[in-house]
């Protein structure tokens, strides 16, 4: 299959998947009493009208279209996510793609930080437990893999918030909430003003831009504990993966033959052995930014991240449906497209590779 042939097919996937997606999430809404769905709604949304009145809870109820058969229940639900029409948040009466774009930049700040030095930090110390294996190098690089399967996301995360808050009085800096008080306050002040202007959402980016240093660095500054807990947590799966690949690849007849011919082992792992356990790595990569565009909840929740997790999770408590279904809609996007991108890597890296 050629290579435009790939993407279309895999974009077109994107539509059954999503269909899948909202499709379960009716599902799983069907147990909830519609009278139960409504008086949240109500008191979430702020609707005029009693929602303890159970008249007043059945006119609702109608109007709502909750009390027709479960069939046309589901072709109106898919209807409007068809046409992005998440009704409005149950808990501000916004609209829930726009609560998601507000909140999806500093999602996206954490990763585009994160995720390469994950990558590269993952690369790398499995290529060098690779290239000393059962050595002392091999040995402490399984046990960091270890400690970092083990021990729990929350817990890292609450020793790296509460290691600088013991040292407040020194460092004056409060590792949470991706910006300081004074720093945050000038920045909205700033832009309701218009002298600094919002191009991707981004702080640091923005910051940049900007011109303006010093928020560059505080914006930084506050991503650099998060950012060292996903690599520590995330990067060590990937690590064992890139070490046990390379660690087999090294074993086969080619770079025995590589080793005759008078190649180093390190040159023939790095020019042959590890282009070919970079397949491994790919996948295990793309299911991990996938992932991460949800999965870091516990790190924005503990380090009081205002992303797109903490979004998720807020609404989840609050029962704010027509979110959460935003939500899990734009997730399900993002999960096909980074499936689609790993596609197009196995191709560029080793073109022997035919996909369906």
């Amino acid at each position: 299959m050629s290579l435009k042939k790939l993407i279309a097919k895999r974009v077109l996937l994107i539509i059954p998947t999503v269909l899948g997606v909202v499709t379960l999430i009716f599902v799983a809404l069907i147990p909830v009493p519609p009278i139960i769905r409504v008086f949240f709604y109500l008191r979430g949304h702020g609707v005029g009208g009693d929602p303890y009145n159970m008249l007043f809870l059945n006119q609702r109820l109608k109007e709502f279209g909750l009390d027709r058969p479960i069939f046309l229940q589901w072709l109106e639900w898919i209807g409007k996510v068809a046409r992005l029409d998440f009704g409005a948040s149950m808990s501000s009466g916004a609209s829930p793609m726009q609560l998601v774009f507000r909140a999806l930049p500093t999602t996206l700040e954490l990763i585009l930080y994160s995720a390469p030095l994950i990558i590269l930090f993952a690369v790398w110390l499995g290529t060098k437990a690779a290239l000393n294996h059962n050595r002392p190098v091999d040995h402490v690089a399984r046990i960091a893999a270890t400690a970092g399967a083990t021990l729990p996301v929350f817990l890292l995360a609450a020793i790296a918030v509460a290691t600088p808050l013991f040292f407040y009085n020194q460092l004056h800096f409060m590792p949470i909430e991706g910006l300081s008080y004074d720093m945050r306050m000038g920045l909205l002040k700033r832009i309701e003003n218009g002298t600094f202007s919002r191009y991707t959402g981004l702080n640091t980016i923005d910051a940049l831009l900007n011109g303006d240093m010093q928020l560059f660095l505080d914006a930084a500054a506050h991503l650099v504990l998060p950012v060292l807990v996903l690599v520590f947590t995330q990067g060590v799966a990937l690590m064992r993966v890139t070490r046990s690949s390379l660690v087999e690849e090294l074993r086969k007849q080619y770079i025995t033959s590589a080793l005759a011919k008078g190649l180093t082992q390190k040159d023939a792992a790095y020019k042959h052995a590890r282009k070919n356990a970079l397949v491994s790595v790919i996948t295990l990569s793309g299911v991990l930014l996938g992932n991460m565009v949800t999965g870091l909840v516990i790190v924005e929740r503990v380090f009081m991240i205002p992303g797109f997790c903490n979004l998720l999770v807020y609404s989840a408590i609050r029962y704010d449906i027509p979110v959460v279904v935003a939500c899990s809609t734009f997730a399900a996007i993002v999960f096909v497209l980074v499936n689609l991108a790993v596609d197009i890597l196995y191709r560029v890296v080793d073109p022997r590779i035919r996909l369906q």
